[in-house]
């Protein structure tokens, strides 16, 4: 059952923790056949280990989280994840703005349908809150970061799309999202109509320093990488005191 909660508008240290490769086995063994395209296309088919990765640095800063938030969890890739790497007992909250896509959950667990600008929880009830391949899709990803920091009383890990510094890196990533992506997905039998909006959230995305440094005010960032071409950056943090 999907809970409706109102439809507002919607460096660093890095961990030393090594992502045991029989625990990535596991994860794609049993993924399921409709796992998201489009995140593995834009991750140059990284997402999953980038997933489990996501899950282990976490892990690493919250031993054993008892409650989740999977922030614009679509339908609850990292949760899954999560719980095939640190399977127990936990509640497991996923977020999302479409219906459709929590309404076909990989996992169990609550279901609510709600802004990430405007999280109806209240203060640091969450011990992980995590996010993968969605805060671009923002409007104001400060507010969304500001609202994870709120709600969380331990990790934030996060995963999102952003935009490499150097001018050749981003002609490269323009070209690649917007006439070749699409055509890639449509050899996998997908519609290249459904792909082609990533090039336009991409676009329209600040530089990674603006989004590092919008990260920084808010989290004590314990892990913070860029990657493919420096198109997503990574990390985990903790929120700093107000």
């Amino acid at each position: 059952m999907v809970r409706d909660m109102g439809r507002k508008t919607r460096t660093v240290n890095r961990a030393k923790v090594k992502l045991d490769n029989s625990i990535l086995r596991s994860v794609y063994n049993d993924i399921p056949e409709a796992y998201d395209r489009a995140n593995r296309f834009i991750s140059f088919y990284m997402d999953v280990r980038w997933r489990a990765e996501l899950i282990v640095r976490a892990l690493h800063h919250s031993k054993k989280p008892r409650r989740v938030l999977d922030v614009g969890a679509g339908r609850g890739e990292l949760s899954y994840v999560l719980g095939k790497i640190s399977p127990g007992p936990r509640e497991i909250v996923m977020l999302d703005y479409a219906e459709n896509m929590l309404e076909t959950a990989l996992v169990e667990g609550e279901r609510v349908l709600a802004s990430f600008e405007a999280l109806p929880f209240r203060e640091k009830c969450f011990d992980l809150v995590m996010s993968s391949f969605a805060l671009h899709a923002a409007d104001d990803v400060e507010v969304v970061v500001k609202e994870m920091k709120r709600v969380s009383g331990g990790v934030v890990a996060v995963i999102a799309m952003g935009k490499p510094e150097d001018s050749l890196r981003r002609l490269y990533l323009s070209v690649y999202l917007r006439f070749v992506m699409p055509y890639l997905a449509a050899l996998m039998g997908a519609k290249t109509e459904d792909f082609k909006y990533i090039y336009y959230i991409y676009r329209r995305l600040p530089t990674n320093s603006f989004f590092r440094e919008v990260m920084s005010r808010h989290l004590e960032l314990k892990v913070y990488e860029e990657r493919a071409l420096r198109l997503f950056y990574f990390l985990v943090g903790e929120p700093k005191g107000d």
